[in-house]
């Protein structure tokens, strides 16, 4: 749900116009209008760092927001999942995208934050779909009681700008793994550097789901980036390397650490 620390520190943006204001239990949200990235946009911001969660475009351009997103929207095409489970559902921009770009798929969506719903409504075209399981509860218990009745499995669980601890375990892993359907894949959003001191969210996510998912690739969704500089980045694992392959053409692969 969250755009990279690069554009949400320095994002090139301008003409901004505050269209609400919104505090909830989990904090304080607005939603303006705004060029961003050199489009026209509707964006959610939050946090005290005015962090970019969610956005849609308003402009002609059918390609997604936030190019994180467009990469996981081109891997599923790919895919071609029948189920698809999506933990982290923020204002259902992805969740909107996948069920128009895959007509066979069925979706459920694990959203913690109730509020979220409202904005995604109100505000960025969501419209409850017979496709879409729509639940509200923690994505951990959740997993819990997981089957294996996944061919894809989607995490975008950010708290703000970080991926809870909860999440970046090898248990949390295992319960992705059991959560698959053979042949199924796990894609994670995350931001981190790929070397250096900032790339520890990307080390800690790999080694996790290496040990409790099996094979791992990560996949830059701008190969411009410096390894240096945190960015989004998205994590595949799988039971089986084959799986994987040729999913995200689209993105520059980065070796494992």
């Amino acid at each position: 749900m969250t755009t990279n620390l690069r554009r949400i520190l320095n994002p090139v943006m301008f003409g901004k116009k505050v269209i609400d204001k919104i505090d909830n239990e989990f904090g304080s949200f607005t939603v303006e209008e705004l060029v961003y990235e050199g489009r026209r946009a509707r964006v959610l911001f939050s946090g005290p760092m005015h962090s970019a969660q969610s956005g849609i475009p308003l402009d002609n351009d059918p390609h997604m927001l936030f190019d994180y997103n467009q990469r996981l929207l081109e891997m599923s095409i790919e895919l071609t999942p029948r189920k698809i489970l999506m933990l982290g559902g923020g204002t259902m921009t992805l969740p909107m995208a996948l069920i128009t770009a895959l007509p066979e798929a069925e979706l459920t969506v694990v959203e913690l934050n109730a509020g979220m719903l409202t904005i995604a409504s109100k505000y960025f075209g969501f419209k409850q779909q017979p496709r879409i399981r729509l639940l509200i509860t923690d994505a951990s218990k959740f997993m819990d009681q997981v089957e294996p009745a996944y061919d894809l499995i989607i995490c975008d669980l950010y708290d703000n700008l970080t991926i809870p601890k909860v999440f970046r375990g090898v248990a949390f892993a295992e319960k992705l793994r059991r959560g698959l359907r053979p042949g199924g894949v796990v894609a994670t959003n995350c931001i981190s550097a790929i070397s250096g001191e900032l790339s520890q969210p990307m080390r800690q996510l790999c080694a996790a789901y290496s040990a409790g998912i099996g094979p791992v690739r990560i996949f830059k969704v701008d190969r411009h980036f410096a390894g240096w500089v945190p960015q989004n980045l998205i994590i595949v694992a799988a039971k089986s390397d084959n799986t994987i392959s040729g999913l995200l053409r689209g993105c520059a692969e980065v070796p494992l650490p």
